[in-house]
């Protein structure tokens, strides 16, 4: 989550031009800069951990599938699919709303078609994908689309997939609505919370659009909608010692680029200034070391009519 200035389309071309970087898992709201790339391939390499090297949910039912990857980065996903399931034969496609990621078309990635696309507009990039998809994929966007703009993603993802195909959503709880944290015995994780929040709110983002998005599926079309829930473990929780640190680290140091652009006054309940911001989110760290964190991560398919 991160800058706190402008926001919409114009404003993300704005910002790519003067950033270096700008595109996937948070066009608005998280870093831009040259080592997101390298945060995406740790924090994809922790999800596997994490989740006991999950990738996919849905069902891999034919020996051939061609795939999309909705907010690719550099392909890091899509890499991992020949890799995790040799059994199949995979056509590996990935769309995200800035190219800055795209690696050079060689070595591993000779395989991978990447293009730049805003997935909010219902013209594909080709116009033979409509209808020729076996699988799309989407994974962590809650804090790259605003609320009112899911369906509408949805329903542009649903032409492009063939008949029978499916498509898998991944996002997280990252506020737990029905089990907030104990302010008195976790201060900073329950300030946390009041700046996922916060950040989301001002932006128009959903921070619950994990709890909405079998709704959503079924609404634009989908059926034998599905839910799997998996366990991000941070800190002191992290299923494997090698991520105890290395979690604790990553979680913490998505947020610093806010400090940098806070609006005056601060944030309501966490930090007035930009000292209070950072001591804030170095007791974070320390609380994340000492207890944990982790939010309940939902797979949620769906197929859309054969």
């Amino acid at each position: 989550m991160a800058p706190i200035e402008t926001s919409g389309p114009q404003a993300a071309d704005k910002q790519s031009a003067t950033n270096l970087f700008a595109g996937t898992e948070g066009i608005y709201l998280l870093p831009h800069h040259v080592k997101e790339i390298e945060r995406l391939r740790t924090q994809h390499d922790f999800i596997l951990s994490s989740t006991g090297g999950v990738l996919l949910t849905a069902p891999l039912d034919r020996p051939k599938i061609k795939v999309l990857d909705s907010g690719a980065a550099d392909g890091t996903w899509l890499l991992d699919l020949p890799r995790l399931y040799p059994a199949h034969e995979w056509s590996l496609h990935g769309v995200d709303i800035g190219s800055a990621l795209f690696p050079p078309k060689a070595g591993p990635y000779a395989s991978l078609d990447l293009r730049q696309f805003d997935i909010r507009s219902p013209t594909p990039p080709d116009p033979t994908w409509v209808n020729t998809f076996d699988l799309i994929h989407q994974r962590l966007l809650i804090w790259g689309l605003r609320g009112p703009e899911w369906p509408g993603v949805l329903r542009n993802h649903h032409s492009l997939l063939k008949p029978g195909g499916w498509i898998q959503l991944v996002e997280g709880q990252w506020v737990d609505r029905d089990h907030p944290f104990d302010a008195p015995r976790y201060p900073n994780l329950a300030k946390m919370s009041q700046m996922q929040k916060w950040s989301t709110s001002n932006f128009g983002m959903d921070i619950e659009i994990a709890y909405r998005l079998e709704d959503l599926l079924r609404e634009a079309g989908f059926q034998g909608v599905a839910k799997t829930q998996l366990s991000l473990s941070y800190g002191a929780k992290a299923r494997e010692e090698q991520w105890k640190q290395r979690s604790a680290d990553m979680w913490v140091d998505k947020f610093r680029g806010l400090g940098s652009k806070l609006p005056e006054g601060g944030i309501p309940g966490v930090a007035r200034n930009v000292e209070e911001f950072y001591a804030f989110l170095d007791e974070l760290h320390s609380e994340v070391l000492e207890y944990g964190y982790q939010p309940t991560l939902n797979f949620v398919i769906g197929q859309k009519p054969a």
